[in-house]
């Protein structure tokens, strides 16, 4: 998510590569492979003391320590956060309050600047900051503000989403080719019927359940597929993944957020 967060901004110039110092606290590789990239700068802790805004993308797991060696390089410079199920309030305790702090989570479409962003900042967050990480964000995909209660389904809902698509089109592929299409010839239809489907939702601002009464003639195909799909519970399956999975955020946020202060 941190390569997919980098390479959205450079690439509508939101922000230069050479502006954009990364610290990654084991892998010096890596950040070569950065460099090369996207013409980020690899840095250390301290680079964080003369930034604008802090981003730390890393695992739930891995807040404490990087919240820990960020802490002493903190005077008022808003912090953003892309783990799932760390909370606001969680993260101003390890930073002692030290600046305002920023929750967010994108998905992985925002490497081709058409993701979706759930974000909320915690009050008294400088309006200024906000602007920037509005801007920024939006340079990404489609920025949605929430209240903090809702990230952890924000994260099931659009940050595990396209996992959960893939998955639906794997099954899609899957059965176009036990019908008769080769691999390639599937997921080009099924990618293109994707995308112009949801054009279509936007373009027409109608309801997925319009559109599919739309196309579903009475006694057709549609009505037909849409028939088994049900007596197969496909509502009642896609529900209960999203519970699951906003349930493992709250999970992940609870079991890796010690709950003192390094």
């Amino acid at each position: 998510m941190a390569e997919a967060f980098i390479k959205g901004v450079i690439r509508r110039e939101a922000w230069p590569g050479d502006g954009l110092c990364v610290v990654n606290r084991g892998s010096g590789q890596r950040l070569e492979e950065l460099q090369e990239h996207y013409g980020i700068v690899p840095s250390q802790w301290s680079v964080a003391a003369a930034a604008r805004l802090v981003v730390v993308a890393v695992k739930p797991f891995d807040m404490a320590q990087a919240l820990a060696q960020l802490s002493p390089w903190l005077h008022g410079q808003p912090v953003l956060s892309f783990a799932a199920g760390v909370s606001l309030a969680w993260m101003r305790e390890q930073i002692v309050g030290k600046s305002p702090v920023i929750r967010t989570m994108p998905n992985i479409p925002v490497a081709v600047l058409a993701g979706a962003v759930a974000l909320t900042f915690e009050a008294g967050v400088p309006e200024t900051d906000r602007d920037l990480v509005r801007y920024l964000l939006g340079r990404l995909g489609e920025v949605v503000e929430v209240q903090e209660e809702l990230m952890d389904a924000a994260t099931a809902f659009s940050g595990s989403g396209p996992g959960f698509v893939s998955y639906f089109l794997e099954a899609m592929e899957e059965a176009a080719v036990e019908l008769g299409f080769t691999p390639e010839m599937a997921r080009e239809l099924l990618l293109q019927t994707v995308v112009g489907t949801a054009l279509t939702l936007r373009e027409w601002g109608i309801s997925p359940q319009e559109l599919r009464r739309r196309v579903s003639s009475p006694g057709g195909t549609t009505e037909a597929g849409v028939r088994v799909l049900k007596a197969g519970d496909l509502s009642g399956l896609v529900h209960r993944a999203l519970q699951a999975a906003a349930a493992r955020s709250t999970e992940m946020g609870q079991s890796y957020t010690p709950t003192e202060s390094p």
